[in-house]
């Protein structure tokens, strides 16, 4: 999801929509009172959790409802088909806001008592049905829907009229934890719903948009109904319906897998809009919509709906709503359409597996604008000014971190961030990108992850530890440093060069020390020099200061901190110094012996050169674990540490690095 601010004029959207993600503020806000809410169902049953709910797993829904564009009122029936996953079910649980009527529940076709408590209802299921067992429920229901707020953004189901093109429309919005406002559920991240249809009844002026196929439009007296099918697994708050009077517009990819096949994008369009002189704006930047899904599809993997759909239904409000193979949207803008498009693998059909890891949905839909831009924009400087805004936010505060516990999951200032869910998160993918520096293992193992997790939920961890699985590497330094812990480095830089030797000494500080005090990663530094090509050189920062020798010819004119942003970063001073000189350093660097690597329990020090030094270990954080002076050598028991990368720096007498060494202890 992405959220932009509201203005009355449609063209205000394509020209000033905020980088800063505006949503979030207000997201968090009505997240608050959804919060609230639960809590309420929460004590009325005694738990923390709603059990009798994790009883079975549900397998199909088919909401039956009536529906119209200007009233809030919802009539119909909702049948679940689960199977029971507990050693019996005597009870089918769901949740229903308590502004609708319950009419009557049936269990496997006889009619069932039920207790209501708040939203919590626990319905008989007569005689004990087995494990294994599939069991069929129908609830019959009706009401006002609330207009109490809780959702993303306004309400689990909204009316309202479009103020560019004075459309009434209602539309649903569940995210995150209030389908319940509109339709009795089971709102569990990890219990996808295997199938789903949306059958909606209404006016026959009206178009209603849902997920999957439209099957039908059945004539019902002087009403109709769309008949909408989806085969793809879906997690609740992804259903939806949005009802106005809509027009088609529909477009065709052919994203590179599909050989002379195409995918269907369906757009429900106001229908006022079409003859509006402001629709060539808006279909300009729908139209972009095509090349989008194909290089999405280039970058992820297939589009993981492709047999059903993708489009989007107009709705009035302020962003857009990543409803599975139909988008809500108020407006078409190229960032806000690849990003609710990238959610369609980046929490569609691969889906955080709570709420803490939204970094699953959100950072990476949040960095599927930056890929867009740079594939898309051809020089690539919107995608240079977009990562540099990226890093601008995150950075306006010193701390804060994209990691937040269970005992925090409703902390709606973290969930919904514009700064560390979604642009963090954004900047975190793409320093994970550079990690890895190579785009042909990067981009296959995400494809991967989208194969492991298809249709499934995910949580950070697994990500984690998919990407070291895939690349080899390990990523638990990365983790601690970025998504874990809090803050920023500063480099500032002290440079020399005489005699086509480059002399480099770059002094980190960080702006949460007390949660990192050192990040240990690779930077680049770009080099400038008279009548030749600028130089770009990838060097390691595992240190608070760091001395570096280079063979440079030409002259150099300046030098430029990470010119590409590729990880969050400040510069501080960078300056000429005509007295730097390394060259005693990198004679000494050649003279000295860290070792064996890997090893399991000695590690060796050398100094061939018989001067006195000093030797530091870093853990993956960067926290000082042993220190030694020595002379000539050194021989230490790493065997009692855990297994891991650990971060050797060999000093001399004047506390100067000769040698900076990753070991790996196994």
């Amino acid at each position: 999801m992405k959220k932009f601010i509201l203005f009355v004029v449609l063209v205000s959207f394509v020209t000033s929509h905020a980088q800063t993600h505006f949503c979030a503020d207000h997201k968090a806000k009505h997240f608050n009172k959804t919060w609230n809410a639960q809590q309420a169902v929460n004590k009325q049953s005694g738990v923390n959790t709603i059990p009798k709910e994790n009883s079975y797993d549900l397998k199909f829904y088919h909401l039956n409802i009536n529906i119209e564009r200007n009233s809030l009122f919802i009539s119909g029936n909702v049948r679940s088909l689960a199977k029971v996953v507990a050693p019996a079910l005597d009870s089918f649980a769901f949740v229903l806001h308590t502004n609708h009527t319950i009419d009557s529940v049936y269990v496997n076709g006889a009619k069932r008592n039920y207790v209501r408590r708040d939203s919590l209802v626990l319905a008989s299921a007569g005689i004990p049905i087995p494990q294994n067992q599939l069991f069929d429920a129908v609830v019959y229901y009706k009401g006002t829907c609330t207009t109490a707020g809780g959702a993303a953004i306004g309400n689990g189901y909204n009316m309202g009229v479009s103020g560019a093109w004075g459309n009434e429309v209602t539309w649903s919005l569940s995210e995150s934890l209030v389908a319940y406002h509109w339709y009795p559920c089971k709102q569990d991240l990890r219990d996808k719903i295997d199938s789903s249809w949306v059958y909606a009844t209404t006016d026959s002026l009206n178009m209603v948009g849902s997920n999957g196929l439209l099957k039908q439009v059945v004539k019902v007296g002087n009403k109709k109904r769309y008949e909408w099918q989806s085969r793809y697994p879906i997690d609740y708050y992804l259903i939806s319906v949005a009802t106005a009077k809509y027009k088609p517009y529909n477009l065709y990819a052919k994203p590179q897998y599909l050989g002379n096949d195409s995918i269907f994008i369906q757009n429900f369009v106001y229908d006022n809009a079409i003859n509006n002189s402001a629709w060539a704006t808006q279909k300009a930047a729908l139209n972009k919509i095509v090349p989008t899904l194909e290089l999405q599809s280039k970058l992820f993997g297939m589009y993981p709906f492709h047999k059903e759909k993708y489009g989007h239904c107009m709705t009035p409000f302020s962003g857009g709503m990543e409803h599975q193979t139909m988008t809500s949207l108020g407006f078409f803008e190229f960032e806000l359409d690849a990003h609710e498009l990238g959610h369609q693998w980046w929490g569609d059909h691969v889906t955080c597996a709570a709420w803490k890891d939204i970094f699953i949905n959100e950072g990476w839909a949040s960095y599927s604008e930056y890929l867009c831009h740079q594939y898309m924009t051809g020089t690539g400087t919107t995608a240079a000014q977009k990562m540099l805004d990226v890093h601008t936010n995150v950075m306006s505060q010193p701390g804060g971190s994209s990691y937040f516990t269970n005992a925090d999951t409703m902390n709606a200032n973290v969930i919904f961030s514009s700064r560390l869910t979604y642009d963090k998160g954004s900047a975190i993918v793409h320093s994970l990108r550079y990690e890895i520096n190579n785009d042909s293992v990067f981009f296959p193992a995400i494809r991967a992850f989208q194969n492991v997790y298809a249709f499934s939920t995910a949580s950070v961890i697994d990500f984690k530890n998919h990407m070291e699985a895939f690349t080899g590497m390990n990523f638990t330094q990365f983790f601690n440093q970025w998504y874990y812990g809090e803050g920023y480095p500063t480099f500032s830089v002290q440079w020399n060069h005489s005699n086509n030797v480059f002399y480099l000494k770059s002094t980190q500080t960080t702006s949460k020390p007390t949660s990192i005090p050192l990040f240990i990663t690779p930077l680049d530094y770009r080099i400038s020099r008279t009548g030749k090509p600028d130089t770009i050189v990838r060097l390691f920062h595992g240190q608070s200061v760091e001395n570096y020798t280079l063979a440079i010819t030409g002259t150099v004119t300046s030098i430029g901190v990470d010119p590409n942003n590729w990880i969050l970063n400040k510069t501080g001073a960078i300056t000429k110094n005509i007295a730097l000189s390394t060259e005693e350093l990198a004679d000494e660097a050649a003279l000295v012996f860290v070792g064996p690597n890997p090893t399991s329990d000695a590690l060796n020090i050398f100094l061939y050169n018989n001067k006195e030094g000093s030797v530091e270990v870093l853990d993956i954080s960067g926290k000082l674990i042993m220190s030694q002076n020595f002379y000539l050598h050194a021989e230490f028991d790493i065997s009692k540490y855990t297994n891991g990368v650990y971060l050797v720096n060999v000093k001399n007498k004047h506390g100067e690095v000769l040698k900076s060494a990753k070991v790996v202890k196994n």
